[in-house]
């Protein structure tokens, strides 16, 4: 969450916990407010949503102002306004709401908010011109970063590009979801061609899967060489099935772990794991992680958990991540 937001909620927590009783108590109902909800202008943005704290409802309410504005490509490539349409895109919807913290919230303010129950409702506006701007100039940025990545990492080895590559098409999907925003304030900021360029590196992401091939050392636990190895090929790297001392593109993944169980109210498995990456017989990269898995029934479904709290390590790091080659 950016830090400016941040203070601001916790200003919002101050607010309510000194005055909480000025809150209108609404016997169970949902405000008409919230029901019928106010329509952007020319000079303010609007937003609402309610949560079981104050700060969780402030926070999808920008959500709400934010995605109010999101607009889509259709498949012939026209922009198709949808502004104030609470109903549609629900998919743009969710990634606004799953990116919040990359979406810049300095000058907004609560209009109006309710407590009924134990849920809270709250109405934001925003001032639209600050706001605008702010996403122009955070796209500046993140495009200057897209070409410094760029330049600098054109003549480096795959991994090393590959790594850039991974940078890159994060911040376009950043300004992707900004660019939208601005589109649907109806703000040309050229996002449709911004996309196409985009798209370059997409396909070269795709590709570098071709330059990349890993070997599993036997003597791998095959538990966990099974979990890498299905990350591996989600994110389309090749893994060959025997070793090639004289590929330079080929790194050679060796795992090794150790067990720990303990039982006090439940089962506890701890698995340390260790990777090992060598390519030409020269060590490139290596990390360490645990991780721990907890049952009631037993020491061998505890160690399962602690297997699926691996895969899900593994899938949201990346692979490249979970073995050391990148940061």
């Amino acid at each position: 969450m950016n830090k400016a937001l941040a203070n601001l909620l916790l200003i919002i927590a101050t607010i309510v916990g000194l005055f909480g009783s000025n809150f209108a108590e609404a016997s169970g109902k949902t405000p008409s407010w919230f029901l019928s909800p106010k329509q952007n202008n020319d000079e303010t943005l609007y937003g609402i949503a309610s949560g079981k704290t104050m700060e969780e409802a402030t926070k999808y309410a920008l959500v709400d102002a934010a995605a109010r504005l999101i607009v889509s490509i259709s498949s012939e490539s026209n922009l198709v306004r949808e502004e104030n349409n609470q109903g549609a895109n629900e998919e743009m919807r969710q990634k606004v709401k799953q990116n919040i913290e990359k979406i810049s919230f300095t000058n907004f303010e609560i209009n109006k908010s309710e407590k009924s129950e134990d849920e809270f409702f709250v109405e934001v506006k925003i001032q639209r011109e600050p706001f605008i701007n702010q996403q122009k100039e955070q796209i500046e940025i993140s495009e200057k970063k897209i070409a410094n990545l760029d330049k600098n990492s054109a003549n480096k080895n795959p991994i090393a590009r590959r790594e850039a590559l991974l940078k890159i098409t994060n911040l376009t999907k950043e300004i992707e979801l900004k660019g939208r925003i601005l589109e649907g304030a109806q703000e040309n900021i050229g996002l449709k061609e911004k996309l196409l360029n985009f798209e370059k590196f997409n396909n070269e992401l795709a590709k570098t899967g071709d330059d990349i091939e890993f070997f599993f050392d036997p003597n791998s636990p095959k538990e966990i060489t099974k979990i890498i190895r299905n990350q591996l090929n989600k994110e389309k790297i090749k893994v060959s099935p025997s070793l090639n001392t004289q590929d330079r593109n080929q790194i050679l993944i060796k795992i090794s772990s150790e067990s720990r169980n303990q039982k006090i109210y439940d089962y506890s498995t701890k698995i340390e794991i260790d990777f090992s990456n060598s390519t030409e017989g020269k060590i490139i990269a290596s990390n360490s992680i645990e991780v721990i898995g907890n049952s009631v029934i037993s020491e061998s479904e505890s160690y399962k958990s602690a297997l699926k709290s691996l895969e899900e390590k593994v899938s949201k790091d990346g692979a490249f991540k979970t073995l050391g080659i990148i940061n």
